[in-house]
């Protein structure tokens, strides 16, 4: 079904041929000398607080950034940001060929990377799993199928931990993340490059961009990609398509205007849905091969991005600004799922049942928001603002589908190592709806920092808003679509406050305090079918950070606790309801995170990169009971590289190691059956012991344009689950796998 690397250097080489064209070349020389002495005005602020850094990370060669606002809307540096931040840059995706969004956050300080199936990942951070994502600093909405993206259009991805309210709106306090774009470059630049890896993983890609005219007032960039690989897991293949490109003009000396579009395209052969039976139907473990895989080569799960947006930054007087942005996304999905899951194994390799299910739908999204930040006198001193107004609106929709008659024990796999012979099933898709919801959120929100007296600095902010969603379910009766299923519920006036106070040590430290509250609204009703008031919390973090070596080695450590209230429990006091669905009371006082961490981040030495965190985080429930074991209480992501001197100066080497503390998770393990012959189960733990994964990676450059680079995942081959528990199974992690790169550069 897909290309081989040929197909994929091909379309690489023919784009990349088509912008080296003799022409462009020597009009590339004309602009740069024009640039040199030509005044280019960023869209992206940088607020350099470091040698040769600013917000921007690609071409630094370094492993943290001069400054990002994910946090708080201002750009600060990470050392005047009173809340736990991590920035992953394009040098260190490119040293360990990162190329995911999964892939980043896996060697991410205090974020746990979960896998439900081969297609539906979870990131967790503090004990809850992350729902907030920006792009650009934009609120971006995710459906539970959460694009996995291709980190080759971004220059760095920001991460902040603990609750981002001021930002983001409603959410868990786990944290925000925030993928950077790359912009246009003010010379011409051009980077192509290829791959080849374990299971037949090989990649391609071409990033060109520079002044397209007007003395480089006119700016553009492409970046094009190609997947094509398979798996370690038995009939699975996935082949995705990335495109991007930005266009951004100086419209005046003072305003530049960006449009820009990127697409990614996901298809995949023999998706899973679920996770793999780890009991046999006589209680003892199934020990299931790693590479099996209980599906069918017809069963795909795709998903196709498209985002549209644009950007307008103005310069106002005395060094203020005003940012507005645009963003248009839309996702869609159309496969057929088809995967033995369920059951437990027999000796003869029956007992298994399959989950299927036609996924069909499609999700939009548009946000708008606008800011105006700068400095301002008071009382002797300057200080910084900020205040804007952001709105997004979230729609999703999925067709009515009408079942085909399905054969006899369709849904039982007689052998669950044979599934070639399992025929498609057939159904029939409508022009009606079959479920429909949307989300919409608006709030304006101000933050100040304030320079109280030469060492004390605050950080307050305030977001007021609202939020509203509301869902329908529909389903033909007597051929009629009647709608037999409404909710909805709408929360106004939403106050979130945001305070930090700092206290700069020396020239090097500083430590912090910070606060903000915790909203989300529920979706779960009481016995009158009323929803629970919304979950609200208080968020605490105290810390030291610490910006040395000319600000090229950033240090942070931080103690935080989290308490939320009205947390959903399931009401035992009322039996359940026609439906058997179960209706719910507040918790009251609810969940408790508590812990530390502490990172190190960018140079020891020239040319010694690290990336170093570790990370302890304790969840109790309102009766002090310990929750989300399925999360680590200890989380270690370490990596560094080292860029040999002398006549080994071309050499560069590295390695990585995660390490995460034991896991478990309760299900349902067999015990023996009863007299009609089902079987009887009990809750038991399923288990995964403390254990490490190494990396390693090498890179050499032949001259200044071409070098190779050799990955190796997973050193050792250690077998690990990576979740456990989920519909009583478990999902394996990756075993070793080696990847071979050339890069070019100009």
């Amino acid at each position: 079904m897909f290309a081989p690397i040929t197909r994929s250097m091909t379309l690489t080489v023919g784009l990349f041929s088509g912008v080296l064209s003799p022409d462009l070349l020597a009009e590339n020389a004309v602009t740069r000398e024009r640039n040199d002495s030509a005044s280019v005005l960023e869209l992206v602020s940088t607020h350099i607080t470091a040698d040769n850094l600013g917000s921007a990370t690609e071409d630094t060669g370094s492993y943290t950034t001069g400054a990002m606002s994910t946090a708080t809307r201002l750009n600060l540096s990470i050392k005047e940001t009173p809340q736990s931040v991590s920035v992953v840059t394009r040098q260190q995706m490119d040293d360990f060929k990162l190329g995911s969004l999964s892939e980043v956050m896996n060697q991410t300080t205090g974020v746990v990377v979960q896998r439900n199936d081969s297609e539906r990942f979870n990131f967790y951070s503090r004990g809850y799993s992350i729902q907030n994502f920006q792009i650009d600093g934009m609120l971006n909405t995710f459906s539970g199928l959460k694009s996995d993206s291709d980190t080759i259009i971004y220059d760095r991805i920001e991460v902040v931990r603990g609750a981002t309210g001021l930002t983001t709106g409603a959410g868990d306090p786990s944290g925000t993340i925030n993928m950077v774009r790359k912009r246009p470059t003010a010379d011409w630049a051009a980077k192509v490059g290829a791959s080849a890896g374990s299971y037949d993983n090989y990649y391609s890609y071409v990033d060109v961009g520079g002044p397209l005219g007007f003395d480089g007032r006119l700016r553009g960039r492409t970046v094009l990609a190609y997947r094509d690989s398979k798996s370690f897991r038995d009939r699975y293949a996935l082949e995705r398509k990335v495109g991007y490109g930005i266009l951004e003009a100086d419209l005046t000396e003072d305003t530049v205007l960006a449009v820009g579009y990127d697409y990614q395209d996901k298809q995949i052969e023999g998706a899973t849905w679920g996770s793999v039976p780890y009991w046999n139907s006589l209680g003892g473990k199934a020990n299931m091969p790693r590479s099996n895989n209980i599906t069918t080569s017809w069963s795909n799960w795709p998903l196709t991005d498209r985002t549209l947006f644009a950007t307008l930054d103005q310069r106002l007087s005395n060094d203020w600004r005003l940012k507005a942005a645009y963003t248009h996304r839309e996702s869609e999905t159309d496969g057929k799922v088809y995967y033995g899951g369920g059951g437990y194994p027999n000796p003869d390799r029956s007992g298994i049942s399959a989950y299927s299910r036609h996924f069909k739908g499609d999700d939009k999204m548009d946000a708008v928001d606008f800011n105006v930040a700068g400095s301002y006198s008071l009382l002797g001193r300057e200080h910084e603002a900020m205040f804007g107004y952001g709105q997004a609106r979230h729609r999703d929709s999925s067709p009515y589908i009408v079942s085909g008659k399905l054969p006899v024990d369709y849904l039982h796999i007689p052998d669950w190592a044979n599934t070639g012979d399992i025929p498609e099933f057939a159904d029939e898709t409508t022009d009606q709806n079959g479920d429909t919801a949307s989300t919409y959120q608006k709030a304006g929100y101000l933050a100040t920092r304030l320079s109280l007296s030469d060492n004390w600095h605050a950080v307050l902010g305030s977001r007021y808003g609202s939020w509203k969603t509301s869902s329908s379910s529909y389903e033909y009766k007597d051929r009629q679509l009647v709608r037999i299923n409404h909710s909805g519920q709408t929360q106004k006036d939403v106050w979130t406050p945001y305070a930090g106070l700092l206290y700069d040590i020396n020239q090097d430290f500083t430590v912090y305090a910070s606060y903000t509250d915790i909203f989300k609204p529920q979706t779960e009703q009481d016995v009158s079918n009323k929803y629970l008031e919304p979950i609200v919390g208080r968020s605490y973090e105290i810390g030291l950070k610490g910006s040395m070596l000319n600000d090229r080695l950033t240090f942070s450590s931080a103690v935080f606790r989290t308490i939320q209230d009205n947390v959903a429990e399931i009401d035992d006091s009322v039996p359940p309801g026609p439906q058997g669905e179960e209706y719910y009371k507040s918790g009251g006082k609810g969940n408790k995170v508590q812990g530390f961490e502490v990172e190190l981040s960018g140079e020891l030495r020239a040319d010694w990169n690290v990336k170093a965190g570790y990370t302890y985080t304790h969840s109790v429930n309102g009766d002090k009971e310990r929750n989300n074991t399925a999360q680590p209480l200890n989380l270690l992501r370490a990596s560094t590289t080292y860029r040999l001197p002398g006549q080994w100066r071309g050499l560069t080497v590295g390695a990585g190691v995660n390490w995460q503390s034991d896991i478990y998770r309760h299900a349902q393990r067999p015990v023996g059956r009863g007299t009609d012959g089902k079987l009887i189960t009990q809750s038991t733990a399923i288990r995964q012991e403390a254990y490490a994964v190494v990396n390693l990676m090498s890179r050499y450059e032949f001259d200044k344009n071409l070098s190779a680079s050799l990955n190796v995942n997973n050193l050792f081959d250690k077998k690990y689950y990576n979740n456990v528990g989920f519909y009583n199974g478990v999902y394996w992690g990756d075993p070793r796998t080696m990847t071979l790169s050339l890069d070019w550069k100009i």
